[in-house]
């Protein structure tokens, strides 16, 4: 009995410990809890501010982008301007070298006309210069040229040619059977000249002509010399055909001078190009 009281006892005090046990419990859960939300919201709130900052770099590094952007565009459009600029440089460059492609191929037209032309008028004016010598060697074709006769200051040039083919020439009668229509000394007198100016007589005849320059062999090793008259051009030729005429006949072979051409062996000499 004794021993069932006293168990009563335990069991009551075990429920009165229990009892008052209980409500300490509960508030500790309580405040886990309410620590746990805590967290839970500071955890979050963390979270947001590191998202924040995170954004906010987010856009700054954004805004580097654009400004970034912002300068190749801006660099972009500077380069489509000059882009513009050049294709208007090079159209107009184009235009440019079009005009003068065009003035360049009428200038060429004009040029090749004008060369035309000139050679049409060097054509014509060789023409003209040849008839021109032709002119002068036609009207010198009764002349002959007597050189090295003394000169006097009041002389009568037909009696002294007169003289020497009667006196040198052994033409009897010249002086009344060949007649002379004019005659005259070569170029201007020349003051301390020491070699007289040729006689140019102009004989009527020109059979009279021939003979006398067929017997002016008769004044070898004499200093008077017969020749005939040319125009300078022709003279220049003679001269210059000149050597391979005394070339020839130390050769043994026949030439002579006929005009402004060297006639050997009966064949016309030309001189080689070099």
């Amino acid at each position: 009995m004794a021993t069932g009281r006293h168990d009563a006892k335990r069991t009551a005090h075990k429920l009165n410990n229990s009892s008052t046990s209980s409500p300490s419990k509960a508030t500790k859960a309580k405040d886990l809890k309410h620590n746990d939300d805590k967290n839970q919201e500071d955890e979050i709130e963390t979270e947001e501010q590191v998202e924040l900052k995170d954004i906010m770099v987010m856009m700054k590094n954004m805004m580097r982008k654009l400004e970034k952007l912002d300068v190749i565009e801006t660099k972009v459009k500077s380069v489509e301007q000059e882009l513009r600029s050049m294709k208007d440089s090079i159209e107009f460059a184009h235009s440019e070298v079009k005009d003068l492609k065009s003035d360049n191929e009428e200038r060429k037209k004009m040029d090749e006309l004008t060369r035309q032309q000139i050679e049409k008028l060097e054509k014509e004016n060789e023409i003209l210069h040849k008839s021109v010598i032709d002119l002068k060697t036609r009207s010198m074709r009764d002349n002959l040229v007597f050189y090295n006769i003394d000169e006097n200051k009041d002389e009568n040039t037909t009696d002294i040619i007169h003289q020497i083919m009667e006196h040198k020439l052994g033409m009897e009668n010249a002086a009344r059977e060949v007649k002379i229509d004019r005659s005259h000394r070569l170029g201007k007198q020349r003051f301390g000249a020491t070699k007289p100016r040729p006689i140019v007589p102009k004989f009527n005849f020109y059979p009279d002509r021939e003979r006398v320059l067929q017997n002016a062999r008769k004044l070898k090793g004499t200093k008077i010399g017969i020749g005939e008259q040319f125009p300078d051009e022709i003279l220049k030729i003679r001269k210059e055909l000149y050597p391979e005429l005394k070339k020839a006949r130390d050769a043994g072979k026949k030439a002579k001078l006929v005009k402004d051409k060297l006639i050997i062996e009966g064949q016309i000499f030309y001189k080689p190009t070099t």
